[in-house]
């Protein structure tokens, strides 16, 4: 009789998941599933701990559901990725494993460490390996030449051209297992107890989350194109928790969005695109998730090294309401409105000049939906140093944008009580305004925008 081990990471869920699904596709064999702990690795890749929160959460409610499955799940510490294969084929040799199941995953490290599980087990086990964690796998598409995508809009048209010839599926939960299949003496390691810095945790347990994504397609799927960039209304999915630790499958939401034929949908599903698009590059291009800019260009700023306004920005003291308010929120609720994630990481970068690294840094501490290829895709294009990048000209103007997306202010006062008796008005032109308890503007937003324009010249300038 074979045993089948499943190895979990990022994708805490039963429902549609391919690794679990294959690994039960026998009713005879045994099935037994494992989740490596890897604290030390999270502070490396810097996760905070309101992620890491999270991710402890999901892992308890997969146990039980796996329980419930009569499919043990064993939990191993291993410190970091190095220890993997080592915990994996002792784990494999007690159960006397035949086959390891697990869905890939698209960063530097963690291919690294997958690669050296396979060259460990394959000798003695069978290593099958899936896609999970994207509708069209990285290698899927590429160009008409046979290179890998750099700008979206191209890739996606591809990405459409590929699901509609490649219809995507879905993997339902499987089947309770016979009893006394699979009895396991391996004790599992405790978890640990990770307070978050946030209020409270986001709902992702499968239950909820299927829940939100049919009240969000019902309810806000057809108005998305209009109302995803108003902070103050809920016109975004809230599934993005979800998403990051992979309590919720990206082919559910593609499938259930796919059903309506608003223009909201195709927006959210063009989203649901960038996310994959971020996952190709980090894939094809490993050296964005060794802390390098993907534009050559990148090596040759001089950033702003001033601690202090680093520390303005991440404390929501700069003095631009728009700014403060989104830092606010983050360092609140652990969570930010995607464009305030706009704004905020474009003024970090071209308005205080300082390295887009330190932003994509603190965002990883801070979110609860922290996504490593998409917030280091979304930092570089705010820094005007990635692939599909925003030109280095175009700067977001802090005021303008909180002018258009907050125009009531009503988000602004939110977050900001000391402003709530001003007026919108007031508020808006807060360049020439003097505010009690509540600072000046740390820079000059013209001035400033002219001069990462210039430094932007000149570092490319050294390139020729």
């Amino acid at each position: 009789m074979k045993c089948h081990l499943v190895w979990f990471k990022n994708d805490l869920r039963v429902d549609d998941n391919p690794a679990l699904h294959h690994a039960c596709l026998s009713k005879d064999d045994r099935v037994c599933a494992v989740y490596l702990l890897a604290e030390e690795q999270w502070e490396q890749h810097g996760v905070g701990n309101n992620q890491q929160s999270l991710i402890i959460q999901a892992v308890k409610e997969l146990q039980s559901r796996l329980e419930s499955l009569n499919i043990p799940l064993i939990i191993r510490s291993v410190g970091d990725f190095k220890q993997s294969a080592k915990a994996l084929k002792s784990i494999g040799e007690q159960l006397e494993a035949t086959d390891l199941h697990f869905n890939v995953e698209y960063a530097v490290n963690e291919r690294a460490r997958d690669k050296q599980v396979v060259e460990a087990l394959e000798s003695s086990v069978k290593c099958h390996r899936y896609v999970a964690d994207s509708l069209v796998a990285p290698w899927e598409v590429e160009t008409k030449t046979g290179q890998p995508f750099k700008v979206f809009t191209p890739y996606s048209k591809a990405c459409y051209a590929y699901l509609s010839s490649n219809p995507v599926d879905v993997f339902e939960v499987p089947s309770k297992r016979s009893g006394n299949k699979l009895k396991v003496t391996i004790e599992s390691d405790s978890l640990p107890k990770i307070k978050p810095d946030a209020d409270k945790l986001p709902a992702i347990s499968e239950q909820a989350v299927k829940t939100r994504l049919t009240q969000f397609c019902n309810d806000c799927l057809s108005d998305y194109d209009q109302q995803r960039d108003f902070p103050a209304i809920d016109g975004t999915s809230q599934l993005s928790s979800a998403l990051a630790i992979g309590t919720l499958s990206v082919r559910r939401c593609y499938l259930q969005a796919k059903t309506s034929t608003t223009k909201g949908a195709k927006v959210w599903i063009s989203e649901l695109l960038w996310r994959d698009f971020y996952r190709a590059v980090m894939w094809h291009f490993p050296r964005v998730g060794r802390g390098k800019g993907f534009l050559e260009v990148d090596s040759k700023i001089k950033w702003n090294t001033s601690s202090k306004d680093f520390e303005s920005w991440k404390n929501g003291e700069t003095g631009i309401p728009i700014v403060d308010a989104a830092m606010k929120q983050l360092n609140t609720t652990g969570w930010m409105h995607n464009r305030l994630r706009m704004i905020v990481a474009s003024f970090l970068t071209k308005n205080l000049w300082i390295d887009w690294r330190k932003g994509e840094h603190y965002f990883a501490q801070k979110l609860f939906d922290f996504d490593y290829a998409s917030n280091n895709g979304g930092w570089q294009w705010s820094a005007s140093v990635g692939t599909d990048a925003a030109p280095y000209f175009r700067v977001f103007n802090p005021a303008s944008q909180g002018l258009r997306f907050d125009e009531k202010s009503e988000f602004i006062k939110y977050w900001l009580p000391d402003l709530r008796e001003k007026t919108a008005a007031d508020i808006h032109k807060f360049e020439n305004q003097s505010f009690k308890n509540y600072p000046k503007p740390m820079v000059n937003l013209k001035q400033s925008r002219q001069s990462a324009i210039e430094q932007f010249k000149h570092a490319k300038e050294q390139l020729s």
